[in-house]
This record gives C-alpha cells, structure tokens and sequence, in this order.
C-alpha cells in the first residue's frame, strides 16, 4: 500500500483450488513512465488476454502494445513487465504455468 510507481494489481482466481497446474489473475493495469515499469521473471510460460483498455508490455529487450481482445503467450523466464499504456482502465486475465 501507498508505493508509487505500482504498474499492475493481481488478483487470484484459483486461490481455493488444490494441486493446481496453472495459475490465474485478473489483473488491472495503472499507468505508469514504461521506463519505470519493474521488470521479473519466473519460471514457466505466461498468457496474457487484455480485456480492457491498452496494454504495454516489455519482454526481454522487446515492447509491444496489446488492445482490447488481444493475447500474448511468451516464456516468462526472460524479464518481462507491464503497464497501462491508456488513458482508461486496462485490465487482463494473466495466466502463467510452470
């Protein structure tokens, strides 16, 4: 709470399940500098599907903008971040897999 520079609120929508094999978000996107989006990586494979708004989004050395409907599917053990690249709510499912 209260730290600046926030680019993504997660919540989990797989919190009650046991023995998963995925795990799920809906996660809402705060605009921020894209300089000072924070980068992490863990391992695994993560998708992405933007339901709202405009999504920016760095993996690695390289950034790309997703719209509303689109969808991304990387290799999250390359440094990746996210931020809202709008002036209005942006929000996705995040989806990641070890």
């Amino acid at each position: 709470p209260n730290a600046s520079d926030v680019a993504y609120l997660f919540e989990s929508l797989d919190f009650g399940a046991v023995e998963r094999k995925l795990s799920a978000y809906h996660a809402e996107f705060r605009r921020i500098d894209p300089a000072k989006a924070r980068l992490h990586q863990h391992a695994g494979v993560e998708l992405i599907y933007v339901t709202a708004g405009r999504l920016g989004l760095r993996v690695g050395s390289d950034e790309i903008h997703l719209d509303n409907a689109d969808s991304v599917y990387f290799d999250s053990s390359f440094p990746h971040g996210y931020w809202n690249a709008s002036n209005r709510k942006t929000t996705a499912i995040v989806v990641t897999v070890p």
